[in-house]
């Protein structure tokens, strides 16, 4: 369908966790024929009495959306929003393989962490479906059926994975903006994917390692040191990819982020709390990779990396 047709325009949430609801759900109030793949209490409650989202953005308000355990059940959609946790990429992939959910003409944005998530799903259904996006917001299930935004920007920046300008992008961004989302087109994704990459892990590496919010982190000048060499680390990694990243942007991510709510702690930092899994494999773990393999020292990685690796799998 195209995007700029005045026919329903139907989303597909794949991970219907606090990311995914909170833009699905805006996605669902302006309109769209929104389908949310959750589990367990979470879809019954969702289909039982929709979707309630509290937001400090967005107000607080309740959608009527479909919700399912089924990917193999849903027809071709317009949208894709891939954002499920990283250790259940292949799985997800494998079950939106498994019907007709992506179809010509359909688009896949990932609100991922990690730098893996576009080359994953170019692989599996060919990159011409797949946008490059970052998706920044402090959102989390409260019960059932509910989720609460509190913190973060709420922004989305997307763009074609080659880079420039196009036509679907502006349009998608256009729609995400009359939703009431603070959407906007990038003609450089891939620096923007490695920004994205560099805040959250030292945001999900250094709350997870100390299980404390970064108001309480920023206000020690040993973590707050920690946290900034983290940032370099990964931004030395990305220089050495070919993307300029600088000291400066460094700089002003940390600056950026200590003027950030104090009370957030990185979605790493709560799935560790909360005894799930974690996703340190494709953090800070990949950043040591990446950096073994480039010659780049990445100790303060390597320590977060050391620390979390028994907590992988969750406390069950």
């Amino acid at each position: 369908m195209n995007l700029l047709s005045n026919d329903t325009y139907r989303v597909a949430v794949v991970g219907a966790g606090g990311t995914g609801a909170y833009y699905g759900g805006a996605l669902a109030r302006a309109g769209a024929d929104v389908t949310m793949i959750a589990r367990g209490p979470h879809l019954e409650a969702i289909n039982k009495n929709g979707l309630q989202l509290n937001s400090v953005l967005l107000g607080d308000f309740q959608v009527e959306c479909t919700a399912t355990d089924d990917m193999a059940s849903i027809e071709r959609v317009d949208l894709v929003i891939f954002a499920v946790k990283s250790w259940g990429t292949d799985a997800a992939i494998k079950a939106m393989a498994s019907g007709d959910m992506v179809g010509e003409g359909t688009l896949i944005i990932s609100m991922q962490n990690g730098i893996d998530s576009e080359p994953q799903l170019s692989a599996a259904f060919g990159p011409e479906h797949v946008l490059g996006c970052t998706a920044t917001v402090s959102a989390l299930i409260a019960e059932p059926g509910v989720v609460n935004q509190a913190g973060g920007p709420g922004s989305l920046v997307i763009g074609e994975m080659d880079g420039g300008p196009s036509d679907r992008v502006t349009s998608l961004v256009e729609r995400c903006l009359t939703a009431g989302l603070a959407a906007e087109a990038n003609d450089n994704i891939e620096m923007a994917l490695w920004m994205k990459f560099t805040f959250i892990c030292a945001l999900s590496g250094m709350t997870a390692l100390t299980r404390k919010p970064i108001g309480e982190i920023f206000a020690q000048e040993t973590t707050t040191e920690m946290y900034r060499q983290v940032l370099s680390e990964v931004a030395a990694v990305a220089r050495a990819k070919g993307v300029g990243i600088s000291e400066e942007l460094v700089d002003s991510t940390l600056k950026t982020t200590q003027g950030r709510e104090p009370f957030i702690i990185g979605s790493m930092g709560h799935d560790l709390i909360a005894g799930n899994p974690i996703e340190i494999g494709l953090l800070n773990a990949r950043v040591v990779e990446m950096g073994k393999e480039l010659g780049i020292d990445t100790p303060a990685n390597f320590a977060i990396e050391a620390a979390l690796r028994p907590h992988e799998g969750g406390a069950g």
